[in-house]
């Protein structure tokens, strides 16, 4: 498709959400184009956790990141969407009432009739634990995700953490690390899911996971490669050397929405736009969907981010076409 083709709906992001909105968008025989920054689709879920468990989206009892991904995309292509990756629109412009500009960091000009942005959290960075002598192991024994759990086979592993990531990968390593998989966390309670909580509790109990709570890591030693962390228990200051092959720092991970904080829109906090029901921002034709999007009682699920992804594309279709929002329903 030429860039001075006016196209109905450009959706800025191609993870989950916006996959979702690429195939509901073609379902209404809109034109769809795709712009994400990274050179693949599938936003963090491919970039950070392909091989992942996700359990909360509906109609999978448990399903790999990369599989749900590969699911999207070949629902998406049914309808042939336009695709580019690598690209990064800098600003936005409003031609006339019926017609967007997006400028390209590459000096591009694409023309739309209306955009979706679902762009996540945006660009991200791991956080660290701000300890040197551990962050010195980068690529040779610290981690800051699991990408491929091959990499960890048969090896002596830590995860540091407390939250969804850190309960999961204690799980989800259990067939390929060495056990038992040590898991720190610097609190007492884990923050995550509570099923996931009694399931690592449960491994636990079978020798399987050493759970050690309150605890932090304070230093590290190898040569060339992590051989060893000390950890402390908070509570009682003792010191203890563990052996390991990998730590795994799973803290989340630092976001920014870069050029697209720039572009006039209202936000609901820092890092979300805010929306109305309609899923449109306050600028005329621009929506927005998944992570990104704030209104208040908002739950980030990707499961959430497919029911906004449906709004909008049905709010663009109507807004091009002058029409009554009706979704077409392929079930009833």
């Amino acid at each position: 498709m030429s860039p001075e083709q006016i196209t109905d709906i450009t959706i800025i992001g191609g993870g989950p959400t916006g996959l979702a909105a690429a195939y509901y968008g073609g379902h209404r025989d809109a034109s769809v184009r795709i712009v994400e920054s990274l050179e693949q689709l599938g936003g963090q879920v491919s970039a950070v956790y392909p091989e992942k468990h996700i359990f909360d989206v509906a109609g999978f009892p448990k399903v790999n990141g990369q599989e749900l991904i590969d699911r999207l995309i070949e629902q998406a292509q049914q309808y042939e969407p336009e695709v580019r990756l690598g690209e990064v629109v800098e600003r936005i412009a409003h031609r006339d009432d019926e017609v967007i500009e997006l400028h390209t960091a590459a000096g591009e000009t694409l023309l739309t009739r209306t955009m979706i942005i679902t762009a996540g959290h945006g660009a991200f960075n791991p956080r660290t634990l701000g300890l040197p002598e551990l962050e010195t192991f980068a690529g040779s024994g610290l981690h800051y995700y699991v990408k491929e759990k091959a990499h960890f086979s048969g090896k002596r592993v830590a995860l540091v953490g407390g939250g969804d990531s850190a309960l999961d990968w204690a799980m989800n390593l259990q067939d390929t690390a060495e056990l038992p998989i040590t898991l720190i966390h610097r609190r007492d309670r884990f923050r995550g899911l509570e099923s996931s909580v009694n399931e690592v509790q449960r491994l636990a109990g079978e020798g399987h996971v050493r759970i050690l709570t309150p605890h932090e890591v304070r230093g590290a030693e190898g040569n060339g490669r992590l051989q060893a962390i000390t950890v402390e228990n908070t509570e009682t200051g003792e010191f203890e050397r563990i052996e390991v092959d990998a730590v795994v720092t799973l803290l989340g991970f630092i976001s920014h929405l870069g050029p697209i904080a720039e572009w006039g829109l209202e936000f609901e906090n820092k890092r979300q736009i805010k929306v109305a029901p309609s899923m449109e921002t306050n600028l005329a034709g621009v929506y927005a969907a998944g992570d990104v999007a704030g209104y208040e009682g908002k739950i980030t699920l990707i499961t959430v981010g497919f029911s906004e992804a449906a709004i909008a594309a049905n709010h663009c279709v109507a807004r091009i076409r002058g029409e009554k929002v009706q979704p077409k329903y392929s079930t009833e």
